[in-house]
Parts: C-alpha cells; sequence; structure tokens
C-alpha cells in the first residue's frame, strides 16, 4: 500500500512539474518557441555544457522590411535585465548575439530565454538543455612567429603538434605567392609590411579555410574535407595579398576565385586547370560564364572554381601573365561582374563577354581528353555535393551557406575558444566523415573505384538519415567503426 501511494504521489508530482532530475534541473514540459518567421540557432553547437559561452543567431525569413530592426535577449526568469540588444541585417536578415551568456556559474539543467522584438510587438522563449562540464576542455589560443607569418592555433591540437612543419610550409607558400605576383611586374616592394595572420582551427567549417583580413585554415589529421593543407594555405594566401595589392577597382568573384585556384596549382589538390575545364566540358557539367558570374558563389562550388581557374590559365596563355594581371587590377566600376568584364573587355580588345567565352571554350575542346582527368573532376564533384548534403544534415554550423564562423580576432582578445575547438561526434558523425576520409585518400591515389564504393555508402547513409528523420539506430549503418579514440572526443 506505501509503495502503490508512493507511485501515486509521484506521478501526479510529474504530472504537475514535467520531468525532474537534482542534476540537471527542471525541464519545461512545452517551452515556446519562436513564431514561424524566425528561427534562433544557438552556438557552439549542441549538445551544450556548463561553462559554454553561448551564442545565438535569430534569422527572420518573413516578408517584412526587418533591416536596422532591433531584438533583445534576456534571461526569461530575468525578463528586465537586457543581456544584449542587436539588429537585423538588412542583406542577411540575420540578427546576432556574440557571447552573450556565460554559463560557467549557471547549473545543469533547462536554461530559457526570451528573446523580443518590440516593432513587431513578438516576445518568445526558447532555450538550450546544459549538460555537466566534461572537464577536459583546456584549448587555449596560442601563437608561433615566422618572417611570414604570425601563425595562430589552440593548444593541444594536430596544429601544435606540427608547428615545424607547418611554418615550413606557410613560408614556401607565401614566397612562392610573391614571386607569382611578382613576375607580373605589380610589386615594386613586398606589400607584406607585417606578418600574415593565420589560424588554424582544428573544425571543418565550409569547405575548410576562408580568408579576410587574415586566413582561417583547417588544420587536423582528420580532416573529412580532404582539402591538402599545402594548397589549401596557398589559396587563401593569394586572397590575402590579392586584397593587399589590388585595392582600388572591384573585383568579380569569378576572377578572385579563378586566380587562387590557378596560382595554388588546383582545387582542393593539385590539378591542371585546363585539363580539368575540359573534362568539364566532355563530361557536360560546364556552366555557361553568363549564368555563374553575376552570383559565382550560388553556382555549384567545384565546377564554378575549376572553370574560374581554367579561364584565367587560359587568359594567362592568351594575352601573358602581366597583360591579364593588368587588365584584373583595372577594372571599371559596374552594374554587375558581366557588365565589369565585358566593358572591359571591349574596351581593351573589341569583344564581350559572350564572344570571349565562345573562344574560351573552343580552345577547351581542342584538347585531348584524359579520362584519368575525367574520372576524378566527376567524383570530385560528386564528393563535395555529398560533403555539403551531409554539413546540411548534420552539421549545419559547418555549411558555408549557414556556417558559424564568428571573428576570430576577437576570440583572441577575449581568450574564447569553444566556438572554434571543440566539437563532439556522434556515431553518425564518426561514420560518414570516416568514410569521406577514405573517398578523399582512394582520390589522391587515383582509386576511382573505391572512392565511389565510399560515396555510394554514404549516399545511402544520408538517404537513411532523410527517410528516418534523423532517428535512425547508428548500429544499421555501421557503428562501431574502428577510428583512433582520439577522434571520438577531439575534431
Amino acid at each position: 500500500m506505501i509503495k502503490r501511494t508512493l507511485f501515486l504521489i509521484l506521478t501526479a508530482m510529474s504530472l504537475l512539474t514535467g520531468p525532474t532530475s537534482a542534476a540537471y534541473g527542471i525541464y519545461p514540459a512545452l517551452p515556446q518557441t519562436p513564431p514561424g518567421d524566425f528561427e534562433v540557432t544557438f552556438y557552439p553547437v549542441a549538445p551544450y555544457h556548463t561553462g559554454d559561452l553561448l551564442s545565438a543567431r535569430v534569422a527572420y525569413t518573413g516578408s517584412a522590411n526587418i533591416g536596422g530592426t532591433h531584438i533583445t535577449v534576456a534571461l526569461a526568469d530575468e525578463p528586465d535585465q537586457i543581456l544584449e540588444t542587436a539588429a537585423f541585417s538588412q542583406n542577411t536578415r540575420q540578427a546576432t548575439f556574440y557571447w552573450m551568456y556565460d554559463t560557467r556559474s549557471h547549473q545543469t539543467g533547462y536554461l530559457s530565454f526570451r528573446f523580443e522584438v518590440p516593432d513587431f510587438d513578438l516576445a518568445w522563449t526558447q532555450g538550450v538543455h546544459l549538460l555537466p562540464d566534461l572537464g577536459n576542455r583546456s584549448a587555449a589560443w596560442s601563437s608561433a612567429h615566422s618572417p611570414c607569418c604570425t601563425l595562430h592555433y589552440f593548444t593541444g591540437t594536430d596544429a601544435e603538434a606540427d608547428l615545424p612543419e607547418i611554418i615550413t610550409a606557410l613560408e614556401e607558400s607565401s614566397a612562392e605567392v610573391l614571386s607569382q605576383f611578382a613576375a607580373a611586374g605589380v610589386l615594386e616592394e613586398n606589400p607584406i609590411q607585417e606578418p600574415l595572420s593565420i589560424v588554424l582551427v582544428p573544425m571543418v567549417i565550409g569547405h575548410g579555410g576562408f580568408a579576410t583580413d587574415e586566413a582561417v585554415l583547417t588544420y587536423t589529421h582528420d580532416n573529412w574535407a580532404g582539402i591538402e593543407f599545402t594548397n589549401l594555405a596557398h589559396h587563401e594566401i593569394v586572397h590575402v595579398v590579392d586584397r593587399l595589392i589590388n585595392t582600388q577597382g572591384p573585383r568579380p568573384s569569378i576572377f578572385v576565385e579563378g586566380l587562387a585556384v590557378y596560382l595554388s596549382g588546383g582545387h582542393y589538390r593539385p590539378g591542371d586547370a585546363l585539363q580539368r575545364g575540359a573534362a568539364l566540358l566532355a563530361l557536360d557539367l560546364y556552366l555557361p560564364i553568363s549564368e555563374i558570374v553575376d552570383d559565382f558563389y550560388a553556382a555549384q562550388h567545384e565546377i564554378g572554381y575549376m572553370q574560374a581557374a581554367a579561364l584565367v590559365a587560359y587568359l594567362d596563355q592568351l594575352w601573358g601573365w602581366e597583360t591579364f594581371i593588368d587588365f584584373y587590377f583595372n577594372l571599371p566600376e559596374g552594374e554587375s561582374d558581366s557588365a565589369i568584364i565585358s566593358t572591359a573587355l571591349e574596351a581593351r580588345f573589341g569583344i564581350g563577354l559572350n564572344e570571349l567565352e565562345g573562344e574560351f571554350i573552343a580552345y577547351l575542346e581542342t584538347l585531348e581528353r584524359d579520362p584519368q582527368v575525367e574520372a576524378d573532376v566527376r567524383l570530385t564533384v560528386d564528393t563535395y555535393d555529398l560533403l555539403r548534403r551531409y554539413q546540411t544534415l548534420a552539421i549545419p554550423s559547418a555549411h558555408f551557406r549557414t556556417a558559424w564562423w564568428p571573428p576570430v580576432n576577437t576570440m583572441r582578445e577575449n581568450s574564447i575558444v569553444g566556438d572554434y575547438a571543440y566539437r563532439e561526434k556522434a556515431p553518425l558523425n564518426l561514420i560518414v566523415e570516416s568514410l569521406f576520409i577514405d573517398a578523399h585518400a582512394a582520390l589522391d591515389t587515383k582509386a576511382y573505384a573505391r572512392a565511389g564504393a565510399a560515396l555510394t555508402n554514404i549516399d545511402e547513409i544520408l538517404t537513411w538519415v532523410e527517410m528516418s528523420g534523423g532517428n535512425l539506430s547508428h548500429y544499421s549503418i555501421g557503428w562501431p567503426v574502428n577510428l583512433h579514440p582520439r577522434s571520438i572526443t577531439w575534431p
């Protein structure tokens, strides 16, 4: 009787309060969600632990003009104490709260925030479940210096272990980039007045690298994006030096990226730009320049970059390197990239962009077909289409269109590491990423059948994920998988 009475009391309490735990606190039975036109994403990505420094990005998908509209965030149980105020961007229609709340002093359990858009008369709560501190997150920012570069990295990572080799590779890449621009006669003096800032992170974000006034590169022994480090470093250093020299006129994306791929000797890995352009044409993968030039980054990434490199290689061969760089560095202003390039072509050579493309295609058609290059190009496109599909399904924060890449200079200044240092991996992540690593290794050794088999396996797994709504057993897709134990706990 006592047991039955106790059972009834506990049941009644659960109905009144929802699930409870002394360790994890009280979880709301039905947390509020944002209105349909708003979506909140918290960072770093789940799972969340006490000690995380939380950020949030609020995206608006409605039809109202939201640019410049303010949004506030507060703890749900302290609504009058505003943590941060942000404004929606006119272009991205997003508002970002960087590092809005330090959870170190917070208990485990559900942590709820109150978001408010006063101009829309809207407010809602949304939050995260905080798990206990893992106790193994000891990474810190560190740096190393060389004549070419200031290298920023996290302690305890593969980058720290491989510092001598990395510094040598960066010295060689930066020297080669300067010599490539010098050959065009555009360097009166070394434009690198201060060492280049290079940031090495152990997480795959986007395709493995991006650059502004400093280059951010993925460096890990388990790099499932498959990009060869020296190639990536060369590519991003080209971008940095290009910006240092070419500061006046417009910089059409097709030339910006084509130049970086061409000068680095290939996209992801070494490959002849013109032969790969010819392979795209032979495989019926070629995209008309008129369709991609004005929205270059919306085109299929690998095809666009390979075509851009082939175009730069063709113009180098047709005009000579000095003439091409002079043409690129002195483009006129215009309403679009296509208009800019066409105007410059008409003024200098008396032809339009369409005519130039016709001659470019005709030249590619004269090149002898290479079955190995065609197989490599097709599998490269398939690999990265799958990689982005995986990112969309499993880790949107890594997809280049929705990537979470907060400013690293601010992170260094404030000793913030969590956004780039850690990513916990579920069995699905380990299985898929190990298959990507195998596919890349096969591509590197021209074992195309093996690469194709790995891609087929990944495609089947992702299809199962889509069909199951993400609720599939990892045992059904190949778990356990034989990986280095460190991969389970470290990116």
